[in-house]
């Protein structure tokens, strides 16, 4: 989920100085330093210098040390260099000299991200209670929801991030809408939320995989073939779209297409153990015994805890007359918790 990072610009600022006539004249410093350090580093921010921001913002922190802006600003270009530490106490800092709405959520994103949800949710509500259009916030209390499994009050606070259409969490939104309708089995309106999302975001890579995951569920392959490469489209590099298209290619009976776009997965992320587990069932199914235990090898290697891949390698070793390595392999599944192996071993191993 990406954090949406508003910094704004100081405007100049007019003092009206008055000379005095009767003492000597002393030479000051630039009333504006800090303000004119804390725009030099808005614009370094801006361009990815992300260091020189730091020490623009640490310069004028020095010069002004309640400079509630600084701090905040300062908070955010911490959080991107993952000093969390350093971040999270710039953003108590900016809250304690001049609370914000935007202070206030990326506090509570900090907080969400680690897995405090008590404490998210306090800032999040707080961050609503002074700016009752906050989008942001209102996303991530649905998140907090969706987290709880409460779907429905989840889509209810989602609505609510969808009053900003030129948020990106609109698009999110949407897209978690439709994940709380999956999960409700509720498919035509996940269906529909997640079209919206990528309407409204073309780019939106996952969203179009979740649409196409829907219509897997549903048995619509070839409905699912086209959300999956609209996905690629939108995202070349997104392995896991390959691996579910070759899912839904898989269960059209297309083994040779479904092995093709599972070595492409595997090609994007060379550690990806699913995509090599669903390619050895894909050589399974076409017949193409020892190339299949060869992935699920690979498998097992990336995830010494993948009890699937055990329980395939084994019905692969059995088809490649391996009876002995069948019955190690389907009892290591059984004891990794996948059920139906007890069948196979009942059935072809000597107890």
């Amino acid at each position: 989920m990406k954090r949406l990072i508003t910094i704004v610009l100081l405007c100049g600022i007019g003092w009206g100085l008055q000379a005095q006539t009767d003492t000597i004249r002393i030479p000051v410093e630039d009333p504006q330093k800090a303000e004119r350090l804390y725009n030099e580093g808005t614009v370094l921010y801006d361009n990815g210098q992300l260091t020189q921001a730091l020490n623009k913002f640490n310069e004028a922190i020095n010069i002004k040390p309640d400079f509630a802006k600084a701090y905040y600003n300062r908070g955010i270009v911490k959080a991107d260099l993952k000093d969390k530490t350093g971040a999270m106490s710039d953003f108590d800092k900016a809250i304690e000299l001049g609370p914000t709405a935007n202070a206030y959520f990326q506090r509570g994103k900090m907080k969400y991200d680690d897995n405090l949800p008590d404490e998210a949710r306090a800032d999040l509500n707080k961050a609503i209670e002074l700016d009752a259009m906050h989008v942001q916030s209102y996303y991530y209390l649905g998140s907090l929801k969706y987290d709880e499994k409460d779907y429905e009050g989840a889509i209810e606070i989602y609505k609510k991030a969808l009053i900003d259409k030129e948020s990106y969490t609109y698009a999110y939104a949407y897209n978690d809408m439709g994940s709380c309708y999956k999960m409700m089995e509720n498919y035509d309106e996940a269906i529909r939320c997640y079209k919206e999302a990528t309407k409204a975001n073309p780019k939106l890579a996952f969203a179009y995989n979740n649409t196409g995951s829907v219509y897997r569920k549903l048995e619509k392959y070839d409905d699912a073939i086209y959300e999956y490469s609209k996905a690629i489209d939108a995202d070349p590099d997104y392995y896991v779209a390959y691996n579910n298209r070759g899912l839904a290619k898989m269960d059209k009976g297309d083994y040779e297409g479904a092995i093709a776009d599972f070595t492409k997965a595997i090609e994007k992320n060379a550690e990806y153990a699913y995509a090599y587990n669903n390619r050895g069932s894909a050589r399974y199914k076409a017949e193409q015994y020892a190339a299949a235990i060869e992935d699920f090898d690979k498998a097992i290697t990336l995830n010494g805890s993948y009890s699937t891949a055990c329980l395939n390698r084994g019905n692969a070793k059995e088809m490649n007359r391996d009876i002995n390595g069948a019955c190690e392999d389907w009892k290591k599944a059984r004891d990794g918790g996948i059920k139906n192996a007890e069948f196979y071993i009942k059935q072809m191993c000597k107890q």
